[in-house]
């Protein structure tokens, strides 16, 4: 899991099981009924997975949504944005289809919306917007100092004395190598106060992807979804985490400012600006090894704590 260097074959496992999450194949529109004002660009299919709980991965379900999205675009026109709303829990055993309708195509923006359907009931909506890059005043928030990856405990070594909590996340972070600056997953520190904790962590694709802008993307909305949620369920709060809470994601943003490879050290800085009446909104940062912020991603989700005995 997130060990040091990985192993050769290990590596292109990981690629090969990446890509073909992202591989999505081609359905032919007439196999779906719709009754849509708004013309259809493609109808895609995306595998399921054996990993972990029936309950389907938010990351994965997004990030095989903008691929959809992005199947329907001119080539050369990066996504910029996507808006995520899941309305229904998804199985993660059985494959979803994936119903593309094309908002617009203008002259330097196209706009996409993904219908995402299970046993024929919609599960998943998303809105993506892909702008050609242009020219304009440029800014971007500094990152922050922290150590290097190199210098930053691997997650096994981080969670050594708890195997249970390190085989919980196994799953998730199959294709990952996650080094938490600060406690782990779960986890919390001494003197933190409520809304002030950041939850940080360097994160890259485990091997090496093909040279692929929207296989990236698209890597870079799993690796969007990984950390996020638990900074809004842990930070500054007095208790951890348990195993009996529950963190269910109800929305889910990214704007992508410049792309980037998924499969080099990307820090994800997290914090959570607020949480109440049994919802929490956390908000990160992802910057490259440059410093340079090339994405911001914001996510509220249901955080449900069940009493203590």
């Amino acid at each position: 899991m997130s060990g040091g260097a990985a192993a050769p074959d290990r590596a292109r496992a990981v690629v090969e099981e990446v890509v073909g999450l992202l591989d999505l194949v081609t359905v032919d529109p007439a196999t779906v009924t719709t009754d849509r004002l708004v013309p259809v660009a493609g109808v895609f299919s995306g595998r399921g997975t054996t990993r972990g709980t029936t309950r389907r991965y938010g990351g994965l379900i997004a990030a095989q949504a903008l691929t959809a999205a992005a199947h329907t675009v001119r080539s050369g026109r990066p996504v910029h944005s996507l808006h995520a709303y899941f309305t229904r829990p998804g199985d993660s055993r059985r494959p979803v289809t994936y119903l593309v309708e094309a908002l617009r195509d203008g002259p330097s923006m196209s706009a996409r919306r993904v219908v995402a359907l299970q046993r024929g009931t919609p599960i998943f909506f998303l809105t993506a917007s892909f702008h050609d890059p242009g020219t304009g005043p440029a800014h971007g928030r500094p990152a922050p100092e922290v150590p290097p990856p190199d210098e930053v405990p691997t997650l096994a070594r981080l969670l050594a004395d708890a195997p249970g909590r390190l085989a919980a996340v196994q799953d998730m972070l199959f294709a990952f190598d996650v080094r938490y600056l600060g406690p782990p997953p779960g986890g919390r520190t001494d003197g933190e106060r409520a809304g002030e904790a950041h939850r940080r962590a360097w994160v890259r694709v485990v091997g090496r992807l093909p040279d692929d802008g929207p296989l990236h993307a698209g890597a870079l909305v799993l690796i969007s979804d990984l950390p996020l949620l638990l900074s809004a369920m842990v930070a500054g709060h007095a208790t951890e985490w348990g195993p009996g809470d529950l963190g269910v994601s109800i929305d889910h943003t990214v704007w992508f400012h410049r792309p980037c490879r998924a499969d080099e050290w990307l820090l994800y800085d997290c914090d959570s600006p607020w949480a109440a009446t049994g919802r929490g909104l956390a908000t990160g940062r992802l910057y490259a090894r440059d410093g340079d912020l090339v994405a911001t991603v914001a996510q509220e989700g249901l955080l449900l704590t069940r009493p203590a005995r």
